[in-house]
């Protein structure tokens, strides 16, 4: 178990098409997974099939939990439905100021990391 809510934000989208834009969004700027864990989520597996090199991502995303998937059981959450990703971002600060690395960056960087959630509703 990990705790990922110290830094989390909540997203709430009006439609499935924004929530399928906003994961679009942060596709294009994430690795997908830790090395050697496979995708269980159908949304997971297809970030995974378009996912960027070490060299291209700011993010990596750790972990997906899709509760808009047909198949989840919502009578376990009294119909609430969301989506719940887990992102790692490295960054560094320097002069005061922070700067995010990409994930390739972060260890010649010697970047400090944090995994925040991002719930999607």
């Amino acid at each position: 178990a990990m705790l990922t809510d110290l830094v989390r934000c909540t997203v709430v989208a009006e439609d499935l098409q924004q929530v399928g834009a906003l994961m679009a969004a942060i596709d294009a700027r994430s690795v997908v997974g830790l090395a050697g864990v496979e995708p269980r989520d159908p949304i997971a597996h297809d970030l995974e099939a378009n996912k960027l090199d070490e060299d291209e991502g700011i993010m990596r995303i750790t972990s997906i939990n899709n509760r808009f998937d047909e198949s989840y059981d919502d009578t376990k959450t009294g119909g609430y439905r969301d989506l719940s990703l887990s992102v790692e971002v490295g960054w560094v600060i320097r002069e005061g100021l922070v700067s995010f690395n990409k994930v390739c960056d972060w260890e010649a960087l010697e970047s400090q990391r944090h995994i925040c959630e991002i719930q999607v509703r």
